[in-house]
């Protein structure tokens, strides 16, 4: 998959998000939650490289579905994040 650099930036600021929240969630006892945040990004990093991946399926499997069952507003920034990732490649492609 290619990221365009803004696409980039963005991307790595929605996980660098997601690490930092991991850790803060464990510290606050919201071990469940921070199981869930973690399983949506656990192999992210070596899945975006493959052939058959999609940000649109990412979004609405993984982001989506962890929305679905944390409703609050950093659950919400992921899908806003993503959602502008793919724009940004809409415009570049």
């Amino acid at each position: 998959m290619q990221f365009s650099e803004f696409q980039r930036e963005l991307f790595c600021e929605m996980t660098s998000a997601a690490y930092w929240e991991i850790r803060l969630l464990a510290e606050n006892g919201k071990l469940e939650q921070a199981f869930d945040l973690a399983a949506v990004f656990h192999g992210l990093l070596d899945d975006i490289w493959s052939d058959d991946f999609s940000l649109p399926e990412f979004r609405e499997e993984f982001l989506k579905g962890y929305q679905m069952r944390h409703s609050d507003p950093t659950a919400e920034y992921y899908i806003v994040l993503m959602d502008r990732i793919i724009e940004m490649g809409k415009e570049d492609g």
